[in-house]
């Protein structure tokens, strides 16, 4: 690229565009670049001179990756095949686990995620022909911005599913959710917020008052990302260090016990989902409100099925990596974009942190790490929460489990007994029948006394309390 011009010295492009700034009632420096850009079409026509071009590129505000130009097209062209290449994977690992009833929706997720990425590395080389298409650069930069966040929500949904195996008493209580669902909408209002600062410092002219309160704006919003991005790893540290209680202890877990390994290349047989869920049909009614949660490693290696309330110690440790160092390197990115945030230069005293190849490592290459880890880890798998059972099947009324024998089942037995005496001596009664030739009348019968007993069991009930539950 060539050389930028100094925005200190006065040359004949600082005067030339200190005139335009006069006549837009002096705006400060790196402001309304949109603005700008369309004066300098309407006075010059639609190619604007390169020195314009510089020495308005030179005053912006620096970006987390620089401003793009021939240089750029290359390592965007190659993340946008990798991240095509990871949005196939998603997609077929989406659509092989539909095909069998195995619905993990995180990994639609995923897929947007990457087309993200796809559409923000696209737009950056179509910008870099030219900067003066300011609205092209704007949506390069919402779209390079907002997959880093989705990152970090994805893993607090992981997080968050860890925790409720964990203690599913809390993790499945209203008051917890309440909280996490406050907390994604406040990151959604902290995402919005950034894109509009920084969308309204190339798109308006402001003085340098309103100026310094935007970028006070985007310095708050960086520090609320890094802060968004450490949750994971702190619901995680709640986890293990709060040891569950009784009540969690005791608590029945609908576990997906049909999982049967975490191989990249294993897949859920077809419609085992569906048959497990059929088969709360013949479940009392508790069994049908367990808590779904994830699969424990531990008890799938002792292939346990069914509803279990034995979880033992915290055993996810392939999970619990997965989940921490995709964090970390989402963290670590988030602190270098706010150093260049909180650094407010030009683009012409940028700092190393704020170079293009900065942004390549970190946006580009190790979220595609991020996302193999993801795919060969087999995350959908690892954290799949068994379905909300359906709706024929929540709506069955039957009896709580109970601890012990109840009076229904004792009379059942007796009635068992009862019949049983009944059918031998109806067979004792078909010998008693004859004919009595001796007769003129005809045929006599003589049939048996007729019994007193009642074909049903007599007992009386006792005063005590019943002890069957409901």
């Amino acid at each position: 690229m060539t050389e930028l011009p100094n925005p200190h010295e006065y040359t004949a492009i600082k005067g030339l565009m200190r005139l335009l700034a006069y006549q837009n009632n002096g705006p400060a420096d790196g402001t309304g670049s949109h603005v700008l850009a369309a004066q300098a079409r309407n006075l010059l026509g639609p190619h604007t001179p390169p020195i314009m071009v510089q020495y308005s590129t030179a005053t912006q505000m620096n970006l987390f990756g620089d401003y793009p130009d021939h240089r750029d097209i290359a390592p965007s062209a190659l993340f946008i095949a990798l991240f095509a290449i990871v949005m196939l994977l998603h997609l077929t690992i989406f659509i092989i686990n539909y095909s069998r009833g195995h619905y993990f929706w995180l990994s639609l997720g995923w897929v947007f995620y990457a087309a993200c990425r796809m559409i923000g590395f696209a737009l950056r080389i179509v910008w870099s022909y030219d900067l003066t298409q300011t609205a092209i650069g704007i949506t390069s930069e919402v779209f390079l911005i907002v997959p880093t966040v989705l990152i970090v929500s994805f893993n607090l949904i992981l997080a968050q599913r860890i925790f409720t195996w964990r203690h599913p008493v809390g993790g499945s209580c209203r008051i917890f959710w309440a909280l996490m669902l406050t907390l994604y909408a406040v990151v959604a209002g902290v995402v919005a917020m950034t894109i509009v600062a920084s969308a309204g410092i190339n798109i308006y002219l402001l003085g340098e008052p309103n100026f310094a309160r935007y970028k006070k704006v985007i310095m708050c919003t960086s520090i609320l990302i890094i802060c968004y991005s450490l949750t994971s790893i702190s619901l995680l540290a709640l986890a293990y260090f709060l040891k569950p209680t009784t009540n969690d202890e005791n608590l029945y877990t609908y576990q997906p016990w049909w999982i049967e390994s975490f191989a990249p290349t294993y897949f859920v047989k077809k419609g085992e989902p569906q048959i497990a869920a059929a088969s709360f049909l013949k479940r009392n009614h508790n069994h049908r409100h367990a808590i779904r949660v994830i699969a424990a490693t531990h008890n799938h290696h002792k292939q346990v099925k069914g509803l279990t309330n034995q979880r033992g110690t915290l055993t996810h440790n392939v999970s619990i990596i997965i989940v921490t160092i995709t964090t970390i390197i989402i963290f670590v990115d988030s602190i270098l974009r706010a150093v260049v945030v909180f650094q407010a230069r030009m683009k012409y005293f940028t700092s190393n942190v704020g170079k293009a190849p900065v942004m390549y490592v970190f946006w580009g290459a190790f979220e595609i790490i991020i996302n193999l880890l993801y795919i060969i880890g087999r995350v959908d798998l690892r954290f799949y929460r068994p379905d909300r059972l359906p709706k024929d099947v929540r709506n069955i009324v039957t009896a709580e489990q109970s601890l012990y024998t109840s009076e229904i089942e004792d009379e059942d037995e007796e009635m068992s007994k009862h019949e049983d005496t009944k059918f031998e001596n109806e067979e004792e009664e078909e010998d008693e029948f004859f004919f009595d030739d001796d007769e003129d009348d005809g045929f006599e019968f003589n049939t048996p006394a007729q019994k007193t007993t009642a074909p049903y069991p007599t007992k009386e009930k006792l005063d005590t309390e019943s002890e069957f539950h409901f």
